[in-house]
């Protein structure tokens, strides 16, 4: 792992010359502002939590014996492009080496990986939370401040280097060492995909015990240079990818290169785009040919929010909404006022296109799009149950319109899928492409309807009666009944999902 230290990997080091260190960013170690909300140490004591043994009896000795080593890369320290950090807001505050690093008095006397703070865990959030204490407080109550256990233990325990994939949106390390600082060093996706596919099983194994979170402050910003991607205001903060593209040239395309998509630029399409495994392949060739688990990630909302990714069967009339279009697209929604929980708000991400009595209104369609969703499974439920397969105890069994890996997960044998029709795999593709993107609607609603309607005209097409599109009157019971069912069918796709790609 020592040999892939590379300084571009240390995304959140703020090495800088002398004259911009005296100060630092509300002194050596101490935050600007503490976190909201209390209850635990500050971010000065987590930061001091995180220093390596040897360096805690360190102190400060400001920024000019850091520039001497690695200004010219002395002694084999990573070279540090200065030109580049001064002009960022960092340097503007006299943030210093040591406000990121830790004391270093210790490691100028003796240049030693084991007695400065470097990665990975100078890419922690706990650092950037030295001076962003409150912004750092709402990403601890978000998603992304969370790692994925099931990953992180099944990447651990498999014997397959290709488990890496998991770990390029999973793993905050490897995707900040891998891909995106490398990325914000002008490093083209081919590179960056030929290093990612050398890593040795050893190393992926390594990453996963490295990783505390699923993304970090520096997988989304670049804390050593400023790189011309603005935010939605036109302010200038680091930015590793646009917030806004509507450039569907790589996502448009069925089964587009994996080092294409993860190097789409998109800050949150970057993950949010299916394309761990594959992105979606919607023609009956690869409907056919797929039939163990849905052929993309579960994460496909950029996908849904542009239009693509569903079994269209005729070119949808309308394919996007004004979410896609917007200027902010995700980040007008799901960060008002930068917010950092992720989280949206009526009042705040729906504004100024919504008042939030409007934006409430609006939001019933998630509920009406549930409704549909429960009346297509029921559909291809009352299809399962009305054929008679040839296999042993699954004819007219209702659960034998799912894919191969969800069938055995339930303990039962799946039918061979040429018996499967292909209006079936057609409906069952954007009954899951609708349920895995998880907004149910919102953000993308002409296409999610397209979709429902598609998968419908497949079903009625078998010859097999129109459920009802709703339940007359639903009770909260029913729709607390319905959610739990359609919840469930997520859960066992992530979970056939990871088997197939553990195996």
């Amino acid at each position: 792992m020592n040999r892939r230290y590379i300084l571009w990997a240390l995304a959140a080091t703020a090495p800088f010359v002398a004259a911009l260190v005296a100060a630092g960013c509300g002194g050596s170690g101490g935050p600007i502002k503490p976190p909201a909300g209390g209850g635990g140490p500050g971010p000065s004591a987590a930061f001091v939590a995180l220093l390596p043994v040897a360096q805690r009896t360190a102190t400060y000795v400001g920024g000019a014996p850091c520039v001497t080593c690695h200004e010219t890369g002395t002694g084999g320290a990573p070279v540090v492009d200065f030109a580049k950090w001064s002009r960022t807001k960092h340097a503007e505050v006299g943030l210093g080496c040591e406000q990121c690093h830790g004391p270093a008095s210790l490691h100028v006397a003796n240049p030693s990986g084991n007695n400065i703070l470097r990665y990975p865990n100078v890419t922690r959030s706990t650092v950037c939370a030295q001076c962003h204490g409150p912004m750092a407080a709402e990403y601890a109550a978000s998603p992304h401040s969370k790692a994925v256990e099931e990953v992180m233990e099944d990447v651990i325990a498999a014997s397959s280097p290709a488990t890496g994939r998991c770990l390029r949106c999973h793993s905050a390390p490897l995707r900040t060492q891998m891909i995106d600082a490398p990325m914000t060093a002008g490093k083209s996706a081919a590179e960056i995909d030929a290093n990612l596919n050398a890593l040795t099983l050893a190393e992926l194994k390594q990453y996963a015990a490295d990783t505390h979170e699923t993304v970090t402050c520096v997988d989304c910003h670049s804390p050593m240079s400023e790189t011309g991607k603005p935010m939605r205001s036109g302010k200038l903060a680091m930015l590793r990818r646009s917030t806004h593209n509507v450039d569907t040239s790589v996502v448009g395309v069925p089964g587009a290169p994996l080092k294409d998509t993860e190097t789409f630029d998109h800050q949150c399409a970057a993950c949010h785009l299916a394309g761990t495994f594959s992105t979606p392949k919607t023609d009956d060739a690869s409907l056919n040919a797929g039939t163990a688990r849905v052929n993309f990630h579960s994460n496909p909302q950029y996908y849904m929010l542009s239009g693509n990714g569903g079994v269209e069967i005729t070119p949808p009339v309308v394919r996007n909404s004004a979410h896609f279009t917007s200027s902010g697209q995700c980040v007008q929604c799901h960060m008002p006022g930068s917010r950092h929980t992720m989280t949206v708000s009526f009042d705040q991400s729906c504004s100024p296109c919504h008042t939030a009595a409007d934006a409430a209104a609006r939001y019933a369609i998630r509920g009406n799009t549930e409704l549909q969703l429960y009346a297509l499974r029921t559909r291809m439920e009352n299809w399962a149950r009305s054929t008679t397969f040839t296999g042993p105890n699954i004819s007219n069994d209702p659960d034998m319109w799912m894919y191969t890996l969800d069938i055995t997960a339930l303990g039962k044998t799946p039918p061979n899928q040429a018996q499967v029709p292909i209006e079936i795999k057609r409906a069952r593709h954007n009954y899951f492409f609708i349920l895995r993107d998880g907004s149910y609607g919102v953000h993308n609603a002409p296409y999610t309807r397209h979709l429902l309607n598609a998968a419908s005209q497949q079903l009625s097409a078998l010859g097999r009666s129109a459920a009802p599109s709703t339940i007359v009157n639903p009770s909260k019971a029913d729709r607390a009944r319905i959610r739990a069912i359609l919840q469930q069918d997520v859960a066992w796709s992530r979970r056939a999902e990871i088997a197939e790609m553990l195996k």
